[in-house]
């Protein structure tokens, strides 16, 4: 949907799986609001009619040729729901967020290791047991899953089999890519995120299971 009013030059503030926001101004017009309906009204009849992507979106086929060419909206919206429902994003989210990580050295600490080069960039999955270096921030719900000095847990932990269904999504969705402050994507979707040296923990702060 995001991608859809996005080449229709309608702006979404804040989109999630099944949540997009819109940001009214006072004073909005009728015109404006209008042309957002309409808008809203035309993807469910692209939907409803099985229009092609090509019809649909062209720019996003015009960028993935090989992914999108041959799909249409329906397709596409189907594929996205049974990913979703596969990994059970929605239960990992709330396992991620319910769980308290282990602060290990304050931030404060986390950031004077990053001046001092005592980090390096681990990939999401070879983070087991790592101190974050830097605030990892998913939106939404735009809240910090993981503060600087704080660890990330084992590697079947809640906060990276959150992350690594995100990833798994976004490898299979060219396009449409989560969007998480503190988090590197490569090229082919690999998330990497900036770690504090093994040898720097224990220098710099108090537990440590790194």
């Amino acid at each position: 949907m995001t991608q859809f009013l996005d080449e229709r030059g309608i702006e979404v503030e804040k989109t999630g799986d099944y949540v997009i926001l819109f940001l009214f101004s006072m004073g909005i017009t009728r015109g404006k609001w209008g042309t957002l309906l309409d808008a809203l009204l035309e993807f469910k009849d692209h939907y409803d009619r099985g229009a092609s992507l090509a019809q649909a979106t062209p720019r996003l086929v015009a960028e993935h040729p090989q992914r999108y060419a041959e799909l249409s909206l329906r397709d596409l919206c189907d594929q996205m729901h049974a990913e979703l429902r596969a990994h059970q994003v929605a239960r990992l989210l709330d396992e991620a967020f319910g769980t308290l990580p282990v602060p290990v050295m304050p931030p404060s600490s986390a950031y004077q290791l990053v001046v001092r080069d005592q980090v390096e960039w681990v990939t999401v999955d070879d983070m087991g047991e790592r101190v974050a270096a830097v605030m990892v921030v998913p939106y939404p719900p735009g809240i910090p899953l993981l503060m600087p000095g704080e660890q990330t847990g084992g590697h079947n932990g809640p906060v990276l089999r959150y992350l690594r269904a995100l990833q798994d999504f976004d490898r299979k969705f060219p396009g449409f890519s989560h969007d998480i402050h503190g988090v590197e994507a490569q090229p082919d979707g690999t998330y990497r995120i900036m770690c504090v040296k093994r040898h720097a923990v224990g220098k710099r702060g108090g537990r440590s299971h790194a």
